[in-house]
């Protein structure tokens, strides 16, 4: 049987911060549509992240010394 892999990504502007998502899988043929498209629940190990940069970003990232700190103290 015959399957397709799939990738693709997506980059939009909202307030100044650029989001980025991705997605890939593992698609059969017949389940894509007229259209080219696939419904997101006919993707075979569907691997999804969703990202961005900017101020917000940055903001939501922990500080240098928690990251210190989890290094050291995975638990």
């Amino acid at each position: 049987m015959d399957f397709l892999l799939i990738k693709g990504t997506q980059e939009i502007e909202v307030n100044n911060e650029t989001r980025e998502l991705k997605i890939g899988g593992i698609v059969h043929p017949t389940d894509i549509g007229d259209d080219g498209r696939v419904s997101y629940d006919r993707i075979a190990e569907a691997r999804i992240s969703y990202g961005g940069s900017g101020a917000v970003a940055d903001v939501q990232k922990p500080g240098w010394g928690q990251r210190l700190l989890n290094r050291f103290t995975p638990f």
